[in-house]
């Protein structure tokens, strides 16, 4: 009974009702979590401060509520608040979606990108690295537009010589998202910049949270079709999201142990793995859930990091010493204390400038000598 009412939620007048009714909810138990958060010891965690105690567990609970009725964003092209900052990116017509990415359903489609902090001119002296990034979300919300990626955009701008491209791709929670997709999306980006006659070694890779997973996937693509397209100066992983297929379990983290510090729940990453990767994909596949599959990226050096609190530290550990056993790669890892999932996204919202202002300067000094 329970799930013939919940598959109703994301259709009016359900939807309506039911966020309606979750808002009063959240109306009444607002300050109630105030005053319960005052004292330190009853907050998630004792370093943090009543404004990121009390924003995390607020968000938590908003974010469980637009999962039950399917928020998610809807797929447009045009240009929006960015104006001459976005653009359209058609697919390739070069023979370059093979194996993984031939898929007999779903096929490369033309995708957005936003360029920060300003549109892209070639001759700029001081700016000559690309970042191209790919936004988190679980696959199934977020953009590349600057209200979604402005401040994770601003902190890799405010901290390298880079231009930022954020890439606007399919989401599974949209028709004709699921795996393959945002890997098509990901080659048809990496590839638009090679035709502007912008050379691989001044690109950079980089995504947050499922879009690290993303830029995982394009690393493996390339190391299992080396003539396909030429290998990028680096790669960003900020939390990346390396187990997808985990989630497929029951309590697969509300049984962790960072879930009370985290602002993940599982109702959020179920809905990410069984849109994203539906069958006839394997959640497990090597390409979906990398963690357990490391492989040899030689040439490509790697930053990973990821917050102490999240549910998704020992994934990445695990991934990350994985990768640093293979001969030939170069990998470092980077532990931000006392902070929760993707403070590059989100560190602004949640109380988290100051730390992800170090985390991004550290990144920004790692990158100097790769470049």
């Amino acid at each position: 009974m329970a799930s013939s009412i919940s598959s109703l939620l994301p259709y009016q007048p359900f939807k309506a009702i039911y966020l309606s009714a979750a808002f009063l909810l959240l109306a009444v138990r607002a300050p109630i979590w105030f005053l319960y958060l005052l004292p330190r010891p009853l907050r998630q965690h004792s370093s943090y401060t009543l404004r990121q105690a009390f924003v995390i567990a607020f968000a938590k609970t908003l974010s469980y509520h637009g999962c039950q009725v399917r928020d998610h964003p809807t797929w447009f092209l045009s240009p929006g608040a960015e104006k001459d900052r976005f653009e359209r990116i058609a697919p390739s017509n070069k023979d370059i979606y093979r194996g993984v990415l031939n898929d007999p359903e779903i096929k490369p489609v033309e995708i957005g990108a936003t360029w920060y902090p300003s549109i892209y001119a070639p001759g700029d002296a001081k700016r000559k690295t690309i970042i191209l990034h790919f936004h988190g979300g679980a696959f199934v919300i977020g953009d590349g537009r600057q209200k979604d990626l402005g401040y994770g955009a601003s902190l890799m701008t405010s901290h390298t010589d880079a231009w930022v491209l954020g890439i606007t791709y399919r989401l599974s929670s949209n028709p004709g998202g699921r795996f393959p997709a945002a890997l098509q999306d990901v080659v048809t980006a990496y590839q638009s910049l090679l035709d502007r006659g912008i050379p691989a070694s001044s690109i950079v890779m980089s995504g947050d949270s499922a879009g690290a997973n993303m830029v995982i996937a394009f690393l493996r693509y390339l190391t299992e079709n080396p003539d396909v397209l030429p290998k990028p100066r680096a790669a960003l992983l900020w939390c990346a999201w390396v187990n997808p297929g985990r989630s497929m379990r029951p309590n697969s983290c509300s049984g962790n142990r960072n879930y009370s510090t985290d602002i993940i729940h599982d109702a959020f990453t179920e809905w990410g793995v069984m849109t994203y990767a539906p069958h006839p994909v394997d959640p497990a596949d090597p390409y979906v859930s990398p963690r357990d599959h490391p492989f040899k990226c030689e040439g490509i050096p790697m930053w990973m990091q990821f917050g102490e609190l999240e549910i998704l530290a020992d994934d990445v550990v695990k991934f990350a010493e994985g990768m640093r056993s293979i001969e030939g790669n170069d990998v470092e890892i980077h532990e931000d204390k006392g902070v929760p999932h993707d403070i590059f996204l989100v560190g602004n919202l949640l109380g988290f400038k100051e730390e992800a202002g170090k985390m991004a300067a550290a990144m920004g000094e790692w990158l100097k000598t790769k470049l």
